[in-house]
């Protein structure tokens, strides 16, 4: 394709060109690289990307090799939307995740002022996130930015929230996973209005920003598997659109508030490996959303309370290596969605109920239960009686389970 010094595409093209050469800086990509020919080729090819959500089937997109003579909006993993003003074909999307884009992630690539959907996971990128990859003018029509599974290492840039904020920004979606990125979360997150906030696997250290809490938009909030600290403060009450919360092998202490039962539409709690301790608050017995309560290898006391049975559509209730004392509650029989409950690693006792055993063998509805119901390797008798066939795995004092 030849282009004038007029054409509305230049810059647009140039950019994308732009782009590629940085990407390839140690080796081509998986797929879509140009032919090997002087002239460019129009030849189709396609990306194959495993499924983001099985991993198993794959995900064909369709599309010319880059630096064809075609259109660019033609290329592989490129969508374009027609401007009303210059009917002119206008990048919306860059998808080129599971390709081997490697080197640096040029920050040019945010000047193609409207593209919105930037995703780039499960690539070999490198080096520092480029602070001017949002700025005043760059970036400010990008509603979600994928970067996970890269090799990201750094900061994350604070610039890019004030920018952000100050160009209007409508950024909902930050996916950072599996990185390696260090330093402490930006305060200035609290700026924005995300959706989505996905920062896990890295090694960020510091606090909870408080800032993060005032996001009443937000519905997603993964920040496990980092080097976290301090407490999970009384502001997630003010979460009210929150579903799914993910500290997850952190360092967080203190007790889960009473305020999340303010957090109504809450749907999944994961706080295990943690060093949350304390009772359950009562007020979490409200969130009749529920779907996973699991806080596997905490310092949570006290009873089960009876009022779990209000959790209705509970799915995995994991209360593993904690320590709960008691019985297990006769109410747990309400659960009829469960499909994994742990309760071993605790200093409970009694029976699980025969109830609930009666429910998994009308429906099946669970897969997994497994309860300290093999004998104490002192005294001969398991501190919880299992009916038979209701308990999937038997574990001892010790630690020790075996299937049954």
């Amino acid at each position: 394709m030849q282009l004038k010094y007029d054409s509305p595409n230049l810059v647009q093209r140039f950019l994308l060109v732009l782009f590629y050469y940085q990407t390839t800086r140690y080796k081509p990509w998986k797929e879509c690289n140009p032919v090997a020919s002087p002239q460019g080729s129009a030849t189709t090819n396609f990306c194959y990307q495993p499924h983001l959500t099985t991993g198993e089937a794959t995900v064909q997109i369709w599309g010319d090799q880059w630096l064809s003579a075609s259109h660019e909006c033609k290329w592989a993993g490129i969508s374009c939307d027609e401007t009303v003003q210059s009917k002119e074909r206008t990048v919306v999307e860059l998808r080129l995740h599971w390709n081997d884009l490697n080197g640096l992630l040029p920050w040019e690539i945010t000047r193609l002022p409207l593209l919105r959907f930037l995703r780039l996971n499960n690539n070999m990128l490198t080096g520092a996130l480029p602070t001017g990859l949002f700025s005043k003018k760059a970036g400010v029509a990008l509603e979600s930015l994928a970067l996970y599974s890269n090799q990201f290492s750094g900061t994350i840039p604070a610039e890019w929230f004030a920018n952000l904020l100050e160009g209007n920004g409508v950024l909902a979606y930050l996916d950072l996973y599996g990185n390696t990125l260090t330093g402490k979360i930006p305060s200035e997150l609290g700026l924005l209005s995300l959706k989505n906030l996905i920062l896990t696997s890295n090694t960020l250290t510091g606090s909870l920003p408080q800032e993060i809490f005032n996001q009443g938009s937000l519905q997603g909030l993964y920040l496990g598997e980092n080097d976290l600290t301090g407490t999970l403060p009384s502001e997630v009450g003010l979460l009210t659109n929150l579903n799914y919360l993910y500290l997850t092998t952190t360092q967080i202490s203190g007790t889960l508030p009473s305020e999340i039962g303010l957090a109504t539409v809450l749907r999944d709690i994961h706080v295990s490996y943690t060093n949350l301790q304390g009772t359950v608050p009562k007020e979490l017995f409200g969130l009749t959303e529920l779907r996973a309560f699991v806080v596997i290898n905490c310092n949570f006391k006290g009873a089960i309370s009876s009022s779990v049975g209000q959790l209705t559509r509970l799915v995995w209730l994991h209360l593993a290596n904690n320590n709960f004392h008691g019985t297990i509650p006769n109410e747990i029989e309400t659960l009829t969605q469960i499909k994994e409950l742990l309760v071993n690693g605790n200093d409970l006792s009694g029976t699980v109920p025969v109830s609930f055993c009666q429910n998994l063998y009308a429906g099946e509805i669970a897969s997994k239960v497994v309860a300290d119901c093999l004998p104490n390797p002192e005294t001969g008798v398991p501190a919880i009686q299992c009916p038979s066939g209701c308990c999937t795995s038997c574990c001892d004092k010790t630690g020790v389970c075996l299937a049954t």
